[in-house]
């Protein structure tokens, strides 16, 4: 029962917080309203903006901004506030109405979904149909649902070896290593000069801590296709797990010779950079990678942690704002770092209001709840401790490794 009303206090918590945080941004709302009914969509899109600053959980404005990205035709960054909406408020109407008129618009995902059930209802017995439509589930992130028509496929080509490479990237997504490895060694089997599933073979074997057996997947990934750069990546991530860190950006630096737009190299490169206290080089790595995806979330956190580890507070926490602002506001290690520099300022009020944000957003990534402390000196206890760990972008990670 306790932990009920724990819940319920960080929900109640919440509420409260949003309700507050939309009448700080309410009098930029109102003019960003007013500017729209003026057809001055760019100075709308700014206040909303600026209402969005003061108060990142405010519904109103997240809702205005999208509403403005459509009338601009803008429609991905609409797609993008109108979820923030649903996410923030599942039972906001309106933003439900106006995220289906922004697929109708682009023609996704209604249009999409009926053309490839159409297609597989005029041909069911087309393996490859049902392999587009999972692959269509899968860009949504609906990995259950791609792996259901994957295995649908199957049962009609079952040893088509594109089919088993697509399960098996969905079996990695789920974080399921073993079914992977056993899906992508049917498919080399099928197939030995197939670089993807060689390739995705060892990053399931990596996964599972089978570095040897991993190695010998990258070797023969090599062997089919000399310029598969990101096998050097994985290559380095073993070097890195050995701590030894000259022979890893050895590694990225081969990645890059033949690919120079990896980030993930040019990443993992700033990570050792960090770790051996070249914090300059860096900041460097991680700015450059920005230049190339300025929605790079782990880049831009990198960047804070970095000024955080070196003691410049107010850099820190200009790159956790940017990061929980305006990359990914569901970033919870941006908050909790922030709520660290709050602590040390003595601003206990907001740390705490940051430690609930990292809170909640774990328990909704995870299912668990964090270690919660409500009395003031503890909270400031806590967020006294050392900054983490540069975060190892295990997601962006997983990502791009199966990005083939």
């Amino acid at each position: 029962m306790e932990i009920y009303k724990r819940i319920l206090c960080l929900m109640l918590v919440a509420i409260f917080c949003i309700t507050i945080g939309c009448g700080k941004a309410k009098k930029s709302i109102e003019t960003a309203q007013e500017l729209v009914k003026e057809g001055k969509l760019d100075e709308a899109l700014a206040e909303y903006t600026k209402a969005i600053e003061t108060d990142d959980k405010c519904v109103d404005a997240y809702y205005g901004r999208g509403d403005v990205y459509l009338k601009q035709g803008r429609l991905e960054d609409a797609v993008m506030d109108f979820r923030k909406v649903i996410d923030l408020n599942p039972n906001y109407i309106e933003a439900h109405k106006k995220l289906a008129e922004t697929f109708i618009t682009i023609g996704a995902p209604d249009d999409e979904f009926q053309k490839r059930f159409k297609a597989i209802q005029n041909d069911p017995d087309n393996a490859l149909s049902y392999v587009d439509l999972g692959v269509f589930y899968h860009k949504l992130e609906q990995d259950i649902d791609a792996i259901e028509q994957y295995k649908k496929a199957l049962e009609l080509d079952p040893n088509n070896p594109y089919i088993l490479f697509n399960l098996g990237v969905g079996y990695l997504d789920m974080g399921l290593y073993e079914d992977a490895e056993g899906v992508f060694s049917k498919a080399v089997e099928i197939n030995p000069d197939y670089d993807n599933a060689h390739y995705n073979l060892a990053v399931s074997l990596h996964k599972q801590g089978k570095i040897d057996e991993a190695m010998k997947e990258l070797n023969k990934t090599l062997e089919v296709n000399p310029k598969y750069s990101n096998a050097y990546v994985v290559f380095g991530l073993i070097k890195l797990k050995e701590k030894q860190f000259e022979e890893a950006i050895a590694q990225y630096n081969r990645a890059m010779e033949i690919d120079p737009d990896n980030l993930e190299a040019r990443y993992q490169r700033a990570i050792v950079f960090a770790l051996q206290k070249r914090y300059d080089e860096a900041l460097s790595e991680n700015m450059a990678i920005l230049e190339k995806n300025p929605k790079h979330a782990n880049a831009a956190y990198n960047i804070g942690v970095i000024y955080h580890r070196t003691d410049r507070l107010d850099k820190a926490m200009e790159w956790y704002d940017k990061v929980a602002k305006k990359i990914d506001p569901l970033y919870e290690d941006a908050y909790y770092n922030r709520a660290q520099i709050y602590s040390m300022k003595g601003d206990h009020s907001k740390a705490y209001s940051d430690y609930l944000t990292y809170s909640m957003i774990t328990k909704w990534r995870t299912g668990k709840d964090p270690a919660v402390v409500y009395k003031q000196d503890e909270i400031k206890e806590m967020f006294l401790q050392s900054v983490p760990a540069l975060k190892d972008q295990t997601k962006d990670q997983e990502l791009e490794l199966k990005s083939n």
